[in-house]
C-alpha cells in the first residue's frame, strides 16, 4: 500500500454565536481537511486549523495552507507506505521547516488511514487505549469574554446543564479587574466545588498578570493558562514562582525542542497538548515524553476542531497515562454543523471514547460541499 495522493478541502464554517478572546473574535473557522488516499482505495482525514493573525504565531491564511500541502507536504510524501510516518517526517522537514499545524493534519490523517486498513483505532498503533473517556471542559471552547453577568449566566447554565469543568476567557484591556470580578459572579453562581480553568492568551504583561492571578485566588481557580506572550518564558516563569496556581504553558510549545525550553525556563507546571495544533499524534508523544520526565503535567485538548480533529484528540487522550484536566466537547456546540457522519451530541458532559477503526469518523459529504470553498 502506498499514498496515490492528497486531496485537500478548504471549508469556511459559520459558528452559533463568535468565540470572543483577549486578541480578538472568531466570527468563522476556515479550516483546511486533508483527505489522503492510498493506493488501494483506504483513504485518512485530518484537518488545519486556520486562525486569524492574533491567535497564535506564524498563523497562515487558508490559501497559505493550501499551498503549503499542495505545493511543498504532498508531493513529499506521496509514494511512501503510510506506515513509514518517521519518513513522512523526515521528508516533510527537509519540505520545509516548522508548520506544525498543518503538518499536523497529514500525520493525524495517516494514524486514521493505517487504522482503517488494519481494522483497529488509531490509539492501538500508540500502544492501545489506558482512558475509557474524559470530562468535557465546557463550556464549547471556553466562554468568551463578556460582561461580567452575561458569563456569569452562562457559567449557571452550564453548571445546571452538568458540566463539572469550566473555562472562560480573560484579558480586559480596559480595566483588568474585571477579569477579578468575573471570576467572583462565575463563584457566586456555580459554587465552589467546579473547577475553574482561565486562559488569558498571553495577553496581560507580567506584573498585571501576577496581580490579577493573586486576587483571583481566593475565589478559587484551578488553572491558569498562558499568563504571559508566548516569548516570554522569564515573564511565565516569574508569574508561577508568584502565584500558588497551576500555571500552563500553551503557546510557548510547539515541539519536543519548546518544551524542553520551557523546562529549562522553569516557566510552567503543566503543558497544553494539540494534536492537531502542535503536530499532530506523533508530535504530541515526543512533548510528552519531555514534559513527563520533568514532572509537567499533561492537559490534553485542542483549540477549535471539527469532529476530525476532536477524534484526533481523542486517540490522544485514550493513550494519556494520567489527565490533568478535560478537554473541549463536541465541536457542535460552535459550530453551526460538524462535517463528520456522526457528530459527538452538542452539550455533552463527559466523552466516551470509541472503538472503530482509524479515528473512528468518516465526512459529512452534503455538509462539506455546502461549506467548501471554491
Amino acid at each position: 500500500m502506498k499514498i496515490d495522493y492528497l486531496e485537500i478541502i478548504p471549508l469556511h464554517l459559520p459558528v452559533k454565536a463568535p468565540l470572543v478572546e483577549s486578541g480578538g473574535s472568531f466570527d468563522w473557522f476556515d479550516h483546511v481537511v486533508v483527505r489522503i488516499h492510498a493506493d488501494n482505495g483506504t483513504t485518512g482525514l485530518g484537518e488545519v486549523e486556520v486562525y486569524p493573525s492574533f491567535e497564535r504565531m506564524g498563523a497562515e491564511t487558508q490559501a497559505g495552507v493550501v499551498a503549503m500541502l499542495r505545493d511543498f507536504l504532498a508531493p513529499a510524501i506521496v509514494g511512501l507506505s503510510p506506515f513509514d510516518i518517521n519518513a513522512a517526517w523526515q521528508r516533510m522537514d527537509r519540505a520545509v521547516v516548522g508548520y506544525f499545524r498543518v503538518k499536523a493534519a497529514i500525520d493525524n490523517a495517516l494514524y486514521d488511514l493505517c487504522g482503517k486498513h488494519l481494522g483497529i483505532p488509531a490509539y492501538d498503533l500508540l500502544g492501545g487505549r489506558v482512558q475509557e473517556g474524559y470530562v468535557v471542559e465546557g463550556v464549547g471552547y471556553g466562554i468568551s469574554i463578556d460582561e461580567p453577568e452575561i458569563m456569569a449566566t452562562k457559567a449557571r447554565e452550564a453548571a445546571e446543564h452538568g458540566y463539572r469543568q469550566l473555562e472562560f476567557k480573560a484579558g480586559d484591556a480596559a480595566d483588568p479587574s474585571r477579569d477579578v470580578k468575573r471570576l467572583r459572579l462565575v463563584r457566586e453562581a456555580i459554587g465552589s466545588e467546579i473547577p475553574i480553568k482561565i486562559d488569558f492568551n498571553g495577553f496581560y504583561e507580567t506584573k498585571t498578570a501576577i496581580r490579577i492571578i493573586r486576587e483571583m485566588e481566593p475565589f478559587g481557580v484551578q488553572w491558569i493558562e498562558q499568563p504571559a506572550k508566548y516569548w516570554d518564558l522569564d515573564g511565565l516563569a516569574r508569574v508561577r514562582n508568584a502565584v500558588n496556581t497551576t500555571i500552563i504553558a500553551d503557546e510557548p510549545v510547539d515541539d519536543h525542542h519548546d518544551m524542553m525550553r520551557v523546562i529549562w525556563a522553569k516557566a510552567a507546571d503543566a503543558v497544553h497538548i494539540k494534536p492537531t495544533v502542535k503536530g499532530g499524534l506523533t508530535m504530541a508523544r515526543k512533548i510528552v515524553a519531555v514534559a513527563e520526565a520533568a514532572g509537567v503535567a499533561i492537559i490534553p485538548g485542542t483549540s477549535a476542531p471539527t469532529g476530525i480533529g476532536m477524534a484526533a484528540a481523542q486517540a490522544f487522550v485514550a493513550i494519556c497515562p494520567e489527565l490533568s484536566g478535560g478537554a473541549h466537547g463536541s465541536p457542535s456546540d460552535i459550530l453551526v454543523e460538524d462535517i463528520v457522519t456522526e457528530p459527538i451530541p452538542a452539550g455533552s458532559t463527559y466523552i466516551r471514547i470509541g472503538n472503530r477503526p482509524g479515528l473512528g469518523i468518516e465526512l459529512d459529504e452534503k455538509v462539506v460541499a455546502k461549506h467548501r470553498v471554491t
